[in-house]
């Protein structure tokens, strides 16, 4: 296990643990009462007993220092590994460093002392002058235990409202406020990799994840942008941070993003712009507000206005996964568990997304725009009508702010569930009447959870890859019938990554052959990410090794795998030539055996 420890927390934490023990120790013993006393012991190593306004001090330093070592130590291998409160987690394993203290510590120190002090060796396991002593140092670490762990916690992100962005440290060139001489185009192959940049928040609104900032983007972006032209990449998915650039209704801090835009113009980098991702700034609250619609699409015609060289943007990541995630199951943003508080997500992100395509369509006519979704799919465990129910719901209800994006009537069922959960029927009307604009790609995601059953409780668990990214997006391409572009896809596990690249890059190549228009890959992320296995429901800190190159910036497998695999592609790949939505004509990819039987 690799974990991201908030250093400076852990050694508050154990500071004020050892604090509140020596203040309970110290009124004990003032009181008369039997207490071992732990400062004395390590202040009269350096100085004579008797001299208390020398030795406490000595003493009280040595005890705030080891209390900060042991805490570090707990904040990187223990915190969040026993599934107790903060507090409880620290008074657990406050026994270790308690049993040390009394079977050997203490024992050593003693005999470490000068003949003077009034300290008698308590034997070689501590233990031969009674339980006065033992009992005192587990009484003092239990309470540096319970401090410590209760203060230790959440080290990664930030209290809402205290984010701050990065300073710009240089000039900012012209030319990126000045339009690229050739519209954007698709004459070739997009090989892509993205900057894992979600920023939702937890506690009911209280604290943000910033994966920018865990992953240590903000400090080495100069450096992230080099690594991605490093390995032969010219598409980056990039998601500027919406909650530290838009600070209230037309008010924008650019500085970063200045930074940002001027470097990856200097290094050829065409970027692809997600303008939300998993997250709202703190004056829009959550999804179910309904000004972030407006807000957004605002910020976005502000945005292609002032940066018109660029070309490339996703309205919404994962429209499906963040009204999910958000409002059904409660992980992130407004937190709520109900399919009323779903469906105002659902709805409010599918208008931001259209709204947001019309604001940059009037600044950039020619956009591309790559509309990226999770790809889900869900199989009933059994031949139960329940869980046939439930599955077939699930695999409808996954299509929904596609559906209200693309203008595409969804099925009569879903429709009625729309309607009986809060939607307007004028603006489930004004999105059927949308036309949706041409040079839009569907971006379809694929990860080893993406495909789950149905258990014979009705519950959803991941079944790894089943029928793969080809037969889950030929799903896809069937109802939309636009070009298509692999978005997103990794492995948790280092050492199947570059399998598991393969063999994505292979679906691709399959699906292609059968007529889909398949015009990009992407391996998501450039580097690894922070606490994406427990799909940061809670700021634990743990490192899931899931990028091109580590959060050291140092080459992972994967990454040289993709560098090979864009060498050996990049000019044999060709992409469809007509742009616009396909007609009824166009190919369609064969189904499956497998997917006609899990129709059936």
């Amino acid at each position: 296990m690799i974990r991201v420890v908030s250093w400076w927390k852990a050694i508050l934490a154990g500071v004020a643990g050892a604090l509140a023990w020596e203040a309970a120790a110290r009124l004990l013993i003032w009181a008369g009462v039997p207490m071992f006393d732990m400062v004395r012991l390590l202040g009269t190593l350096f100085v004579a007993d008797g001299k208390s306004w020398l030795w406490w001090p000595a003493g009280m330093a040595l005890h705030l220092g080891v209390g900060a070592l042991w805490a570090i130590f707990y904040a990187y291998f223990f915190w969040s590994v026993l599934p107790y409160r903060p507090w409880q987690q620290g008074l657990v394993f406050a026994a270790v460093p308690a049993l040390l203290a009394i079977l050997i510590a203490r024992p050593q120190l003693e005999l470490m002392h000068v003949p003077m002090t009034r300290f008698p060796w308590s034997g070689l396991f501590g233990l031969a002058d009674g339980w006065i002593g033992p009992l005192g140092i587990a009484f003092g670490h239990a309470i540096w235990g319970a401090v410590m762990g209760a203060l230790y916690t959440r080290p990664v992100g930030q209290k809402v409202g205290t984010e701050r962005a990065p300073k710009p440290d240089r000039a900012v060139p012209d030319l990126i406020f000045k339009p690229a001489p050739d519209p954007p185009s698709l004459s070739d192959f997009m090989f892509a990799t993205g900057i894992e940049c979600s920023y939702p928040t937890l506690d009911k609104g209280s604290w943000r994840v910033d994966q920018m900032a865990t992953c240590g983007h903000y400090r080495h972006w100069r450096r992230d942008l080099e690594l991605v032209r490093e390995l032969g990449i010219s598409y980056l998915r990039f998601g500027p941070p919406l909650h530290l650039i838009l600070k209230g209704p037309g008010c924008y801090d650019w500085a970063f993003m200045d930074q940002v835009a001027a470097a990856m113009q200097q290094l050829g980098i065409r970027p692809i712009i997600d303008f939300c991702h998993f997250g709202l700034p703190d004056w829009l609250g959550n999804f179910q507000n309904p000004e972030l619609c407006h807000a957004l699409g605002d910020y976005a015609g502000a945005f292609a206005k002032r940066y018109p060289w660029i070309g490339h943007y996703t309205p919404i990541n994962e429209m499906y996964v963040c009204a999910r995630l958000s409002a059904l199951e409660g992980l992130w943003n407004e937190q709520c568990t109900d399919e009323r508080s779903f469906v105002t997500a659902a709805r409010h992100l599918a208008k931001a997304a259209v709204l947001v395509t019309q604001a940059v369509r009037c600044e950039r006519p020619d956009a591309i725009f790559v509309n990226n979704e999770s790809s889900e799919f869900y199989q009933p465990c059994c031949p139960d009508p329940k869980i046939e129910k439930i599955a077939d719901f699930e695999n409808e209800r996954r299509f929904i702010p596609l559906d209200l994006l693309y203008a595409h009537p969804p099925r009569d069922d879903v429709r009625d569930f729309l309607f009986a959960n809060g939607m307007p029927k004028d603006e489930y009307a004004w999105f059927m009447s949308q036309q949706v604009p041409g040079r839009t790609i569907l971006g379809v995601d694929y990860y080893d959870w993406n495909e789950k059953v149905i258990d014979r409780d009705g519950h959803a668990d991941a079944m790894g890859e089943l029928f793969g990214w080809y037969v889950i997006t030929s799903q896809y391409y069937r109802r939309y019938k636009r070009m298509v572009m692999h978005t997103e896809t990794n492995s948790r596990d280092p050492s199947d990554a570059p399998m598991w690249l393969w063999r994505q890059w292979h679906n691709v190549e399959l699906i292609r052959k059968a007529g889909v228009p398949v015009v990009g890959f992407t391996w998501y992320s450039l580097t690894d990410q922070i606490d994406w296995d427990i799909a940061v429901s809670r700021p634990i800190g743990n490192v899931t090794p899931v990028g091109l190159f580590d959060l050291n910036r140092d080459v992972r497998g994967v990454g040289l795998a993709y560098k090979q695999l864009i060498e050996m592609f990049r000019d044999s790949t060709t992409v469809c030539p007509r742009w616009g939505e396909l007609d009824e004509t166009a190919a369609l990819p064969p189904q499956p055996e497998q997917e006609k039987e899990a129709a059936r």
